[in-house]
């Protein structure tokens, strides 16, 4: 079976595959396993699923080579530890990235892995990341593979960071510990300078303010869900209880289950990106966190997905991960409810009625995620039989690969019957995330592919960039000036928000955490919308109401969709002046079978441009010449002759034209990346580039507003010319610079809060 492709297989399913009812997701599942050809797709199932398995087997010589890797890594790593020339800190930067790669080249519970491990909090011990020190020895310890000999060397690590974490108790078990061990003169020293360090924590007033932290972030009192009986497309929405300032928060949810997007290098429990990773190495290391609590809060999903990673299916299901992440994390909290159950159609009604008594159950937070909207009726047949197949063939998963139907042992139901349950909610979870999934995006770094599969290791162990933990060095915040999807999430609060072209709140996506900020001035009683897809600033209306149709089955009639001239916001962006002497008219490109390809003439093979009122097409040279000079900024004339063509098009790109953007985008890229490598700039060259960078940053407020992540992005790099002293800013510029972070995730947020105070404040 490993000869065919995951959509080759789905594919004969289909087509093998005959269904009468299709009422709702569980007849089609009964439907299917009711077919004469059930057996046959079922082994196949099982067959392919085996076949992808045993192409990870690691054999004897692999297992060699890569323990071999990992020896390697970490003497390297070894070098940098004990170099005695440049930067410590990038010394320490440096041995801690190769430990880390000699983390994830080992196999697990080795030797390697355990002196990869104790090695790197050393490393770290070093660079002041304290807790992930602690956590890298407690890896070391658990792999029962470090040396022996070796173990008060560890034990003094993890005292000395329990010191500095100014925990009491770890730190008088550490040396309850060490005090039974035989130590040189040396290491009995450090005891007992430990030892008074904790007569110090403990003599320490410690002032313990009480708090109840509500882990499941709700924050909804600003907001009111109501249904619309009389106009069906309408259903639930969203309205403000009282009036909302812009930039306030107005709402916020807890996000109740995601999956990183292509890879990403998150956290799979907590979502947080700027981390000291510690994978899993039962599968390969395919996933990572940022802490053992988060990877010990994970373990209850985890232990069901691990396989599923090692065999690389969830790369190939793409949403439907989502659906099954869902079930692994939500359904067993309400199994207990239903668990008296004795008939299947009768359980699922309580599952999916929500006037049934299940959904009385506030606390249990599932419920939202069935309550969801899911268009399944909607789908084509062949498309409801796909759907329906994947989440059989996940369930042939769990039941070969897991031991997850166990949790069912205990109720009435059967497990066979379990398991025609649990493909239906997977089934229905996957057509609710086809239009309600939510995708996370983030501020993410230049220098550092955050979905690599080959560097692994952490943009927080990139050297030459940072000064201390979260602290950049002067110059160097334009390395996180790019925005990227981090992660696909669901999110029934936000999901109830109808669509419109132009929202009414603005994301923020904070680790598990997510915000609705007021867009502009919110009245009482208005509605909360949200957008499904590109903003009425940035797309025609006939193309987002065509995706709108087909994704989500409606006519948008919003606002922006009404108005007598739609595409007026964004063709301004598309403006040109006539070059003919003899016309000289404003004009927006037009073509009567592609308007997108006419506006985006640079893209296109061979593209051009024409007057739309003298016919003239469009000398564009210059965009050519100026592609051709980019690929060398590091010389002066190049340069010289790149901010020539940028003046120039002032003449006939108009205002904040989209092309004069992208070229102006493109060039700060270039320069940046020339000046990091050593290139130096004159002062005509440094107030240029100023100059540039403040169009762009004026356009893109113009166009995604000031909270937005494509502003932050422009504004990292402005940030850096006034830590080198290279632009005077004045407070207020400063001031509202700052609001702009309330878009930026917490962690980011700090980060860019640290370079203020380090290089802006006192400016």
């Amino acid at each position: 079976m490993e000869k065919y492709s995951f959509s080759e297989l789905l594919a004969y399913q289909v087509s093998n595959t005959k269904i009468v009812n299709s009422e709702n997701e569980l007849s089609i599942i009964l439907d299917i396993k009711n077919n004469q050809n059930f057996p046959t797709n079922r082994r196949m199932s099982s067959a392919w699923l085996k076949a992808i398995k045993s192409t990870h087997q690691r054999n004897s010589s692999y297992i060699q080579h890569v323990n071999q890797s990992a020896i390697r890594l970490r003497e390297e790593g070894n070098n940098f530890y004990s170099s005695k020339s440049g930067s410590k800190f990038d010394n320490m930067i440096n041995a801690a990235q190769r430990y880390t790669e000699a983390i994830f080249a080992a196999i697990g519970n080795t030797e390697a892995l355990a002196l990869a491990y104790a090695n790197r909090a050393m490393a770290l011990q070093e660079l002041e990341y304290y807790q992930q020190a602690y956590d890298d020895c407690v890896c070391a310890l658990e792999t029962n593979h470090y040396p022996v000999k070796l173990l008060h060397k560890i034990k003094m690590r993890q005292a000395f960071c329990a010191y500095y974490l100014k925990d009491s108790e770890k730190l008088k078990k550490h040396l309850e510990e060490l005090e039974k061990s035989t130590l040189n003169e040396n290491f009995t020293q450090r005891v007992k300078e430990l030892q008074k360090g904790l007569k110090n924590l403990d003599e320490e007033t410690k002032i313990k303010t009480e708090e109840t932290i509500n882990t499941v972030l709700q924050l909804k009192e600003f907001t009111e869900v109501k249904t619309d009986t009389k106009v069906a497309t309408r259903g639930r929405y969203m309205i403000a209880k009282n009036a909302i300032k812009s930039g306030e928060v107005i709402f916020s949810e807890r996000i109740s289950s995601f999956v990183p997007v292509d890879g990403c290098q998150i956290c799979q429990q907590c979502g947080a990106m700027l981390i000291i990773p510690i994978p899993c190495h039962d599968c390969d290391c395919s996933i990572i966190y940022c802490s053992l609590k988060c990877r010990r809060n994970h373990k209850n999903v985890h232990q069901y997905e691990c396989t599923g990673y090692l065999c690389r299916l969830f790369e190939q299901i793409g949403i439907s991960h989502l659906a099954l992440r869902v079930v692994l994390e939500d359904f067993p909290a309400i199994l207990p409810i239903v668990s008296y159950e004795t008939d299947i159609y009768k359980l699922w009604q309580t599952l999916i009625t929500s006037d049934g008594s299940l959904y009385t159950k506030t606390y249990v937070n599932y419920i939202q995620t069935l309550q969801m909207v899911t268009h399944m009726q909607k789908m084509s047949l062949p498309n409801k039989l796909w759907f329906a197949l994947v989440a059989d063939l996940l369930v042939v998963y769990l039941k070969d690969y897991t031991n997850f139907f166990a949790i069912t042992n205990k109720t009435k139901l059967k497990q066979c019957d379990w398991e025609s349950i649990v493909s239906a909610l997977i089934f229905r979870h996957i057509g609710q995330f086809i239009v309600n999934a939510h995708t996370c995006s983030s501020i993410s770094p230049t220098n550092y592919d955050v979905s690599s599969t080959t560097n692994r290791f952490g943009i927080l162990l990139v050297p030459h960039i940072w000064t201390k933990p979260f602290h950049l060095q002067r110059g160097m915040l334009h390395s996180f000036s790019e925005t990227k999807e981090v992660s696909a999430a669901n999110l029934p609060y936000l999901s109830i928000c109808n669509h419109a072209c132009g929202p009414t709140l603005r994301p923020k996506f904070s680790g598990r955490n997510f915000y609705a900020l007021a867009d502009s001035s919110i009245e009482k009683g208005a509605e909360i919308f949200n957008s499904y897809t590109v903003t009425y600033k940035n797309s025609l209306r006939n193309n987002r109401r065509a995706y709108l149709k087909e994704i989500y089955h409606f006519n948008c009639t919003c606002t922006y969709c009404q108005k007598p001239d739609p595409d007026k916001s964004y063709l301004k962006y598309h403006v040109y002046k006539c070059r003919n002497p003899t016309c000289g008219e404003k004009f927006v490109p037009t073509d009567k079978q592609d308007v997108s390809a006419a506006l985006h003439w640079w893209q296109v093979e061979n593209g051009g441009v024409s007057c739309t009122f003298c016919s003239e097409e469009q000398n564009v040279e210059w965009f050519m010449k100026f592609t051709e000079l980019l690929e060398n900024t590091n010389n002066a004339q190049t340069r010289l002759g790149l901010f020539r063509i940028y003046d120039i098009v002032d003449s006939f790109l108009v205002d904040f034209h989209t092309l004069k953007m992208e070229m102006g985008n493109d060039l700060m890229k270039m320069l940046i990346k020339s000046y990091n490598a050593g290139v130096k700039y004159n002062t005509f060259e440094l107030n240029k580039l100023v100059s540039i960078l403040n169009f762009c940053q004026r356009a893109t407020i113009d166009r995604w507003g000031l909270q937005s992540l494509e502003y932050v992005t422009k504004m990292s790099v402005l940030w850096d010319f006034i830590a080198v002293g290279a632009y005077q800013s004045t407070q207020l510029e400063l001031k509202t610079m700052l609001k702009a972070l309330d878009v930026v995730s917490d962690e980011y947020k700090q980060v860019f809060l640290n370079y203020y105070n380090d290089y802006l404040q006192n400016k």
